[in-house]
C-alpha cells in the first residue's frame, strides 16, 4: 500500500477537501460550496464539484465510488507532503 504513513502502521490514502461556501442573509450564495477528492494511491483528483446539493452527494459517496476508478501507480517511496 502507498500513501502517507502514520506512526501506528496505517496510511492516509486520500484527501477530501470541502469549502463550505458563504451564504448571505437572504439565502443566496456569495461563494458556493466546493469539494474535491485527491487519491494518494493513483494520484488522481475527482471533482471539484460545486453547489450544496452536489457537494453533499459527492462527500457521501466518494469513498464508495473512487475505488472503482482507482488504478494505483507503481509504488513509490514517500516523497513528503505536497502543497496544493
Amino acid at each position: 500500500m502507498s500513501g502517507y504513513p502514520l506512526p501506528d502502521g496505517r496510511h492516509i490514502t486520500g484527501v477530501l477537501t470541502v469549502a463550505l461556501g458563504r451564504q448571505l442573509k437572504g439565502g443566496t450564495w456569495a461563494e458556493h460550496p466546493k469539494a474535491k477528492y485527491e487519491c494518494l494511491l493513483c494520484r488522481t483528483v475527482e471533482g471539484p464539484v460545486v453547489g450544496a446539493t452536489a457537494v453533499t452527494a459527492f462527500t457521501q459517496t466518494i469513498r464508495i465510488t473512487h475505488p472503482t476508478n482507482c488504478h494505483p501507480t507503481v509504488q513509490r517511496h514517500h516523497e513528503g507532503a505536497q502543497a496544493a
